[in-house]
C-alpha cells in the first residue's frame, strides 16, 4: 500500500474509511499524548485506545491533530521526540495506506499542531501543520532550548518579543582553561539553543573581542560551539575587553550578551540589572557574581570531574534549566513588565 511522508507543506489524501492515529515516542516513555480537537475542544467522536492511538471512525468535517504532554507535566520533557502517523483503519490489511509525519523534538514545547484532517472530495485529506522544520542542534543547544522553552512558557516569541543575541566574547589570556574545560563552547551552545526560542529568523551574531573586534562566522546555530571553540583555539590570546568595546553599538531588539570569566567590566560599567539590553554569561568556577547588586546573566561553573563542562552539562538537564533561567531572567521581567503595562 501507499504511504505518503509528510513534511513542510505537504498533503496526503487517504481512502474515505475509519482512521488510526499511532504515535512512538523517543525519550521518556509516556511522554506524550494525542488529541484530535474540533472548535477547540476534543472531539467526542474520536475512540482513545492508549495515550498515543486513536480512532477516527468517521471523518465528516475537519479536525486538527495536536500532541499534548502526559503524566501532568505542562511541557515535554527534554529529549522527547515523536513519530507520529494517520493510516486506514484495517485488520484486512497488513499494511494499509498511511501518511506519515515528520519526526518532531518536542523538548520544552506545551502543545504542537501536528496536522488537520478533513473530507476532501471523496477521500480524506490529511494536511500536515509542521510547516517550520526545527532547528537541527546537539544535545546541549537541545536541552537549553528545552529549558528556554520551560522558562518562558512558549515555544517562540511573539514577532515584537524577538530578540537578538549580540554576543561578545573575551579572549584575553584568563580565559585560556576556561577554553580549554569546555566551559566556553558549552555556553555558546547553550546561547545557540535559547536563541532558537528568542530570534528564530535571526542568528545570534558573534563579535570576537580582542586586540581587535571581529565577527565570527558560521553556519547556524547547531554549528555556533563548535566554531567558536575552535577559532579560540586556533588564535592568540586578546586584550582589551576592559576598554569599552564590549558595550558599543546596542541595536534596540537585541540583547548584548558579555561571554568572559570575570562580571567585573559589565559591574563597573554601572549597568543595572533591569537593563535587559545586557547580560553576561561567566565561565569560572565561582559563584560570587551572582551576589553583585548590577549582574545580570548567568555563571556556568566547570565540570567538578575535570572532564569537558559541555558533555557534563548534557546529561544534567537541570543544571542547563538553571542557568537558562538565571541568563533569561531580565528579558522574562521585561515581557513581564510589558504585559502589565499593555493590560492598563
Amino acid at each position: 500500500m501507499v504511504t505518503y511522508v509528510l513534511d513542510g507543506k505537504s498533503k496526503a489524501h487517504l481512502p474515505k474509511r475509519p482512521l488510526m492515529v499511532s504515535m512512538s515516542v523517543v525519550g521518556v516513555a509516556g511522554a506524550a499524548a494525542l488529541d484530535v480537537r474540533h472548535s477547540g475542544v476534543s472531539d467526542p467522536t474520536v475512540i482513545a485506545h492508549s495515550p498515543g492511538m486513536l480512532i477516527l471512525p468517521r471523518v465528516e468535517y475537519e479536525m486538527l491533530l495536536v500532541a499534548v504532554p502526559a503524566q501532568g507535566n505542562s511541557t515535554f520533557p527534554s529529549g522527547t521526540t515523536i513519530h507520529v502517523s494517520v493510516a486506514v483503519d484495517s485488520s484486512n490489511e497488513p499494511d494499509p495506506d498511511r501518511a506519515q509525519l515528520t519526526p518532531r523534538d518536542v523538548s520544552g514545547l506545551s502543545y504542537l499542531e501536528l496536522a488537520t484532517i478533513g473530507p476532501d472530495g471523496d477521500r480524506i485529506a490529511v494536511v500536515t501543520r509542521l510547516e517550520e522544520p526545527e532547528i537541527e542542534l546537539g544535545p546541549l543547544a537541545s536541552s537549553a532550548r528545552a529549558a528556554a522553552r520551560s522558562v518562558l512558557r512558549v515555544d517562540q516569541l511573539s514577532d515584537s518579543q524577538q530578540t537578538m543575541l549580540d554576543i561578545r566574547v573575551d579572549t584575553s589570556a584568563s580565559m585560556l582553561p576556561a577554553i580549554a574545560d569546555g566551559s566556553v563552547r558549552a555556553i555558546m551552545e547553550i546561547l545557540a539553543g535559547v536563541s532558537t526560542v528568542i530570534s528564530y529568523d535571526r542568528n545570534p551574531e558573534v563579535t570576537i573581542v580582542g586586540n581587535t573586534s571581529a565577527g565570527l562566522p558560521y553556519s547556524g546555530p547547531g554549528d555556533l560551539g563548535s566554531t567558536v571553540h575552535t577559532h579560540l583555539e586556533t588564535t592568540k590570546p586578546g586584550i582589551g575587553f576592559g576598554n569599552g568595546d564590549q558595550f558599543d553599538a546596542v541595536r534596540p531588539d537585541s540583547m548584548v550578551v558579555l561571554v568572559t570569566d570575570s562580571p567585573s567590566d559589565f559591574v563597573a560599567s554601572g549597568r543595572e540589572s533591569a537593563d535587559s539590553r545586557f547580560a553576561s554569561m561567566i565561565a569560572s568556577s565561582s559563584r560570587a557574581a551572582q551576589r553583585c547588586r548590577a549582574f545580570a546573566g548567568a555563571v556556568v561553573v566547570p565540570a567538578p570531574d575535570g572532564s569537558d563542562t559541555a558533555d557534563y552539562l548534557v546529561s544534567r538537564p537541570s543544571e542547563v534549566e538553571e542557568i537558562v533561567r538565571s541568563f533569561l531572567r531580565p528579558l522574562n521581567d521585561r515581557i513581564a513588565n510589558d504585559a502589565r503595562g499593555s493590560s492598563i
